[in-house]
């Protein structure tokens, strides 16, 4: 079973929806679970919409310092991403403001053999805006995490990450590279707020993941996020479709 949980709050609750949406049309089969924060929750009705595409809802009330940082807040997703997770599972990890297009890399990792697939740079660097761990890996690292000392603003992706890849070896990892002007076929990508000629089509076929949650220019509202991930799954759809 492919379980996602998708980390989110009031700030990013629209933005939420549309993650949602995306997830739930990339990998239909998967479970996905709406984590949102007790202390800064999203409306009522934007829980409604969560259930309407099918997702599941809870809160968590670990503390998480703004940005997902801080033992507590380690603890606490790893223990949410492990807990109920069977060996076999593969357990998803995405940011609210980010796009999941495709789920083929998700799938394709128990062939492969794999533990962890992120976007990263090097060897260690991992990327948190959405990331896949095979069950046993999240069950390790939640018992490791459980029992270690941590950084009082320790990162949930690179803390969580670099467990995985030290309990389970380097040969059952994969991080690939996000675009970029001298990688132009990474997978991984930011929406081009600065371009006005950015075109949801385009990033939908040629792109799995797409963060919204990099800087935009003072004139672009924060609407402009969600609208953007509803857009790009609706070019999503239309590429399936064809």
């Amino acid at each position: 079973m492919i379980r996602i949980y998708i980390f989110t709050y009031a700030g990013d609750a629209n933005e939420a929806i549309a993650c949602v949406r995306c997830a739930r049309t990339a990998l239909p089969a998967a479970l996905v679970t709406v984590v949102d924060d007790s202390a800064a929750p999203v409306p009522e009705n934007v829980r409604r919409a969560f259930l309407a595409y099918g997702a599941r809802y809870r809160q968590s009330s670990f503390p998480r310092n703004g940005n997902l940082r801080g033992p507590e807040c380690v603890r606490g997703i790893i223990s949410t991403l492990a807990g109920g997770a069977a060996d076999d599972d593969i357990v998803v990890k995405i940011d609210s403001d980010t796009a999941l297009l495709s789920g083929s890399w998700i799938e394709s990792m128990p062939g492969a053999g794999l533990d962890w697939y992120s976007c990263g740079y090097g060897v260690r660097e991992a990327h948190g805006l959405a990331y896949a761990m095979s069950g046993r890996a999240a069950r390790l690292t939640d018992a490791v995490l459980q029992e270690r000392d941590l950084l009082p603003l320790a990162p949930e992706d690179l803390t969580i990450a670099r467990t995985v890849f030290d309990l389970c070896g380097d040969d059952r990892v994969r991080l690939v590279s996000p675009w970029t002007p001298s990688n132009r076929a990474g997978r991984w990508s930011w929406w081009n707020w600065d371009s006005v000629t950015t075109d949801p089509e385009d990033y939908a076929r040629s792109y799995d993941v797409v963060s919204v949650g990099n800087p935009r220019p003072p004139h672009i509202p924060q609407s402009s996020r969600w609208e953007v991930m509803h857009a790009l799954c609706d070019a999503r759809l239309n590429l399936n479709n064809q």
